[in-house]
């Protein structure tokens, strides 16, 4: 069964977020809610973590990749640089 106060982590914003608020939770003392809500945390961090491993990699289409090459060389021009 879930625990209902369980975090969940949808996206690489709301973990950096969770990983700030981790740090400023580390050195809470035992028992407190601040080390509740640290491993609530780091549960929901590690989690995300192994999510995102098994989802791989993305793959970018070399055409795309030109793409971005030929509009980063454009803007590089009209700067004059």
């Amino acid at each position: 069964m879930p625990n209902a106060d369980a975090v969940m982590i949808s996206s690489y914003e709301q973990r950096k977020v969770a990983v700030l608020r981790a740090a400023q939770l580390i050195s809470s003392s035992r028992g407190s809610e601040g080390e509740l809500e640290f491993e609530r945390l780091t549960e929901a961090i590690a989690d995300f973590d192994i999510r995102q491993e098994a989802l791989g990699f993305v793959e970018i289409p070399p055409a795309f990749m030109q793409f971005l090459f030929s509009g980063h060389q454009s803007r590089v021009s009209s700067n004059g640089r």
